[in-house]
């Protein structure tokens, strides 16, 4: 019998979870992924980064040696961060603007 139709013709089952109400706890495949994601993430930063001349990263602030603690510092903060486009509703036009 299909799942669905046993889950209705039966009153006293649990209504199904929503997506919403489903347990958030990150699974340790999920963690694993975040993981390398970061450490993928953090040797792009930092190779974008070395590949700046000295006379860039001295404009922009940085020391070519503080390079690596920078972009932890960085990617420590980034779940922290909003996106832009949560500040952005579109209007009449179809183009953004920024929220007040």
């Amino acid at each position: 019998m299909h799942p669905k139709l046993f889950i209705a013709s039966n009153p006293s089952a649990p209504a199904p979870r929503m997506a919403s109400q489903r347990s958030r706890k990150p699974g340790a495949f999920r963690l694993w992924l975040r993981a390398a994601f970061r450490k993928f993430q953090r040797r792009k930063m930092i190779e974008a980064l070395q590949g700046m001349d000295n006379r860039l990263l001295r404009d922009i602030g940085i020391e070519r040696s503080e390079i690596p603690r920078l972009v932890d510092g960085l990617i420590e903060r980034e779940p922290a961060m909003r996106s832009v486009s949560e500040d952005r509703h579109p209007d009449a036009s179809g183009r953004g603007n920024r929220a007040a």
